[in-house]
């Protein structure tokens, strides 16, 4: 799912928004009870909260966090692409989005940003092993013909991997 700039309209945000979201990202299963209780607000405005905050596109929706070790997908890499965008045998010019969406669907593909700079588009790719890494480069990747040349970094650790914002100080903050 690709953000276009028309897609981006900012919702007004008060103190009790910025306070439920920081809440819902520690904990997701959090019940409106409990988010009413910490924010001092009842249940019923936390609910109308919550689901206007959806509506508005601010929460894209719940999930579980997988841990990729755990499930059999300890291996992560970075990889860069730069992307061909006029491709031998097609008469039209591939975009960057248009390539990020057929790339985005392969199942080993956890996140695909498009990049300012040398290289167009960078994916997070969770795999077995090496050797299922390699498979994904050499015979999916560097066989789609807009790929011209791509540079990938394996990840040795991570500190912090997370979906989630901080809402810093810069945000409103609730008083009380």
């Amino acid at each position: 799912m690709t953000e276009k700039s028309s897609e981006k309209t900012r919702m007004k945000l008060d103190g009790f928004d910025y306070k439920i979201l920081t809440l819902l990202q520690k904990n997701g299963r959090m019940t409106y009870q409990e988010i009413s209780k910490e924010i001092g607000k009842g249940i019923s405005t936390v609910h109308n909260r919550v689901k206007a905050l959806e509506d508005a596109g601010v929460i894209k929706g719940f999930a579980a966090i997988l841990d990729g070790f755990k499930v059999g997908r300890p291996t992560v890499a970075m990889v860069l692409i730069t992307v061909r965008y006029r491709v031998p045998g097609r008469k039209t010019v591939i975009s960057q989005r248009e390539f990020c969406d057929e790339v985005a669907q392969h199942p080993l593909v956890q996140s695909v940003h498009v990049l300012s700079g040398e290289y167009d588009v960078m994916l997070k790719v969770r795999t077995h092993d090496v050797d299922e890494m390699n498979s994904f480069i050499v015979d999916f990747l560097r066989q789609m013909p807009a790929v011209d040349k791509t540079l990938t970094m394996f990840v040795m650790d991570t500190y912090r991997d997370t979906n989630e914002i901080r809402l810093t100080d810069s945000f409103p903050r609730v008083e009380g």
